[in-house]
Order: structure tokens, then C-alpha cells, then sequence
């Protein structure tokens, strides 16, 4: 059974976030963001940073922009990894109706 984790959210800010499996050969996961409702601004942040220690928290990571949904995407948007990364995020910054995350992982085919 691949990894998968659906979220919505109703409210603004910067949100958990959630763990991928770098060590899945070869790497693939799918990010889809869809909006429901009125307008929204928000960003997909990622990390390569594992965070496997139970004191460290998303303020310890180094984060960076997707470049496929950057500070102020306003639609609906998807992207996709295929080189190993820990962790995603969303951050949003303005929102009427709700966003709906999605994130698939397939499973090792070794």
C-alpha cells in the first residue's frame, strides 16, 4: 500500500508538516493541492531534513519553495518529487473556502 495523507484546511498560517519515506527506490511522490471556495494564496514548502529525533520540530528544518507552487499560487496545483526529500509543507496566507492536500507515495518496487 503506497503512502498517502489527505489534509483540508479552513485556516491560514504555516502547517505541520508531513513525512516522506526517502529511502522508497526509486523516489516518487505526488503533491496535489486543490482549492474549494473563494480565493487563496498559499505555497508548498519541502525539506530534506528527517527530522528523526523526537525533540526536533519543523522549526529545526531547512525549508525551501516548490517551484511548481510558489508564494501565491491561487489555484488549484499539483507537483511531483523524483529525487528523495524528507518532509512537505504547506503555508497559506490567505484563504476564503478550504485547500484540500493530497500526497501519494508508491511503495518500493525492489
Amino acid at each position: 500500500m503506497p503512502l498517502q495523507r489527505t489534509e483540508t484546511y479552513t485556516t491560514t498560517g504555516t502547517k505541520q508538516s508531513w513525512n516522506c519515506d526517502p529511502s522508497i527506490a526509486p523516489f516518487n511522490v505526488n503533491i496535489g493541492v486543490v482549492l474549494v471556495g473563494g480565493p487563496a494564496a498559499y505555497s508548498l514548502q519541502y525539506s530534506y531534513d528527517v527530522l528523526d529525533d523526537p525533540l526536533l520540530t519543523d522549526a529545526d528544518a531547512t525549508w525551501l519553495d516548490s517551484n511548481d507552487i510558489p508564494l501565491g499560487t491561487a489555484a488549484t496545483a499539483e507537483t511531483n518529487f523524483s529525487t528523495p526529500i524528507a518532509r512537505v509543507r504547506i503555508v497559506i496566507a490567505s484563504l476564503t473556502g478550504s485547500l484540500k492536500m493530497t500526497m501519494l507515495q508508491g511503495m518500493s518496487s525492489n
